[in-house]
């Protein structure tokens, strides 16, 4: 299969000079915030959970965390439930925008089945990851969703004064399968995995190693990732240790979570930062692999979707989901806002204003990296790579120039195929040789970049 090149990290990237890589920051939409708590069974609104777009029938879904957040008991399903449990929404939209919370009819709140809970686990369910797996042939299990189950449903305990869920029996990570993403059949195996993870989860199907890959902080030992695989996407090994804080990080910082996608063949992870000994603060960097095992941080730990403004109802916290959604030339990144300190050592108590919500902020495709020069040109040589299709196409805005040279693997270029200078702004551009590239199909060749006054995203063959 062949992916686009991309700049998160130098892997494909010999030689440069006078470039330097440039961290691109989403816009945030102006109808943020997308979507609030309306209702007793919801208020509030949090993305431990998922956005895809159903390839299906084209809707944006979500799933999505919510609750009533009572101080006293609430009725579930006909059972005693805390009033700060945890509940799973749904949501769809046509647009990714301007969202939708269909009556579903499964879950009984209060009496009542008038709403757009999502009848999923068994009693308190955190971090909704889900997959669209077309490569599974069964039609039942399309979606796939890896969550952390705990508290049995009539089991709570005190702690610091108030109730607390405890520990239940059949507690820990689970799976679930449903033909459209609405109506869920619990897997019998269930807990899949035994250990909990107190935060968002991922899910992902990684196509080089032919096994169901799930992230999140299961068995870590704390706020760190955790990574664990499955063949068949419900026996899993056992979770193991792969990204957490380092002596570079300021003291007592801690990684709350990464969502996470492989984006063009890569691993690309929404890290959740959260600086608990330094202003009690979250928001969202990124972090990069090419295996899923060895993370690095992208470009000296930059912020990639920084805090809202001071009293904003994302000014405390704001955490990118898994899965963004590719429309036309764009990522969708859906992220949960939060006002105010996360709770802890340092802030015991915070009050907010505003509930937690959700919003959307948008971002070039390709475009979280670009290689940047400037006034003096700069230049590109990559490492061999096999000329796969008969186009050659680039992700770039010039105001100067680019030009592309096929070269040898000494670097230098072949004859007849150096393109036509690019001085346009285009998400997919094709270049253009005065040789065919089909005489090159097969073969190992090293591109040669020349930029002026430009940024480059990515480059590919098609």
């Amino acid at each position: 299969m062949s992916y686009r090149h991309l700049f998160l990290d130098l892997h494909d990237a010999t030689q440069i000079e006078g470039l330097h890589r440039q961290l691109h920051v989403p816009r945030r939409h102006a109808s943020n915030p997308i979507l609030v708590g309306q209702y007793p069974w919801e208020r509030f609104a949090s993305l431990y959970g998922t956005v895809l777009r159903d390839p299906q029938d084209g809707l944006f879904k979500m799933w999505y965390l919510t609750g009533p957040q009572s101080d006293g008991f609430v009725s579930i399903r006909g059972r005693r439930a805390l009033g700060s449990c945890t509940l799973l929404a749904y949501a769809e939209s046509r647009d990714g925008v301007h969202w939708v919370k269909p009556e579903l009819n499964q879950v009984d709140f209060e009496g009542s089945t008038a709403n757009n809970l999502i009848d999923v686990g068994r009693s308190n369910c955190e971090g909704f990851a889900v997959l669209y797996d077309e490569r599974d042939e069964d039609p039942e299990r399309r979606f796939k969703s890896f969550y952390w189950e705990h508290g049995g449903v009539d089991t709570f305990v005190e702690r610091e004064g108030r109730l607390i869920w405890g520990q239940g029996e059949g507690d820990g990570m689970w799976v679930s399968f449903s033909p459209d993403g609405v109506h869920w059949k619990n897997s019998a195996a269930n807990p899949v995995i035994a250990t909990g993870s107190d935060t968002t989860q991922s899910l992902v199907w990684d196509e080089r190693l032919q096994q169901y890959i799930a992230f999140g902080r299961m068995g870590a030992g704390g706020r760190k990732i955790a990574r664990a695989t499955s063949a068949d996407g419900v026996h899993f090994d056992e979770p193991q240790l792969v990204f957490a804080p380092d002596e570079l990080d300021e003291e007592s910082t801690q990684f709350y979570g990464m969502p996470l996608n492989i984006y063009e063949g890569v691993y690309i992870g929404m890290l959740w930062v959260y600086r608990a000994g330094v202003d009690g603060r979250i928001d969202t960097s990124l972090a990069t692999s090419r295996d899923g095992l060895r993370w690095q941080r992208v470009l000296d730990r930059q912020t990639f979707l920084p805090l809202g403004p001071r009293g904003s109802w994302e000014d405390g916290m704001v955490r990118v989901s898994q899965n963004f959604v590719v429309v036309d030339d764009e990522i969708y990144l859906y992220y949960g806002g939060v006002q105010g300190e996360h709770t802890g050592s340092k802030f015991k108590q915070v009050a907010r204003a505003q509930a937690p919500a959700l919003g959307l902020a948008t971002l070039r495709r390709d475009g979280f990296v670009s290689l940047q020069a400037r006034e003096e040109e700069g230049l590109l040589l990559t490492k061999p790579l096999v000329v796969e299709g008969r186009e050659l196409h680039v992700n770039a805005t010039s105001q100067g120039h680019l030009v592309v040279e096929i070269a040898d693997d000494m670097g230098r270029p072949l004859p007849g195929y150096t393109s036509l200078p690019m001085v346009k702004d285009r998400t997919d551009a094709l270049l253009r040789f005065d040789r065919p590239l089909d005489a090159l199909r097969g073969h190992k060749v090293r591109l040669r970049f020349r930029l002026k006054r430009a940024d480059l995203y990515s480059y590919w063959f098609s």
